[in-house]
């Protein structure tokens, strides 16, 4: 089986990032959950404008189950490519 995956973006690392901070010496610094394992998933990818799909998020929340994720953060989506459209709920 192969899987290409091209990044979209960063923010999921940058976000990561702000979590897992770990200052033992600074510990003002320290993210919500310093030192914690991070485990990175990603369901978006530049040849569809860094669309995510429906099956990429099912996939990757199995994936994720598989490892054993105990916390998720989803962090997703895109512009609108027609101003003044949409939902809300």
């Amino acid at each position: 089986r192969v899987i290409l995956t091209v990044d979209s973006g960063s923010h999921g690392t940058h976000v990561a990032g702000i979590i897992g901070a770990h200052y033992p010496e600074r510990p003002e610094l320290n993210g919500i959950a310093p030192g914690c394992q991070i485990v990175g998933i990603k369901i978006g990818d530049t040849r569809l404008d860094s669309m995510e799909t429906g099956t990429a998020l099912v996939r990757a929340l199995g994936a994720a189950k598989e490892r054993g994720v105990h916390l998720i953060n989803l962090s997703f989506g895109e512009y609108a490519h027609i101003d003044n459209f949409g939902r809300f709920t």
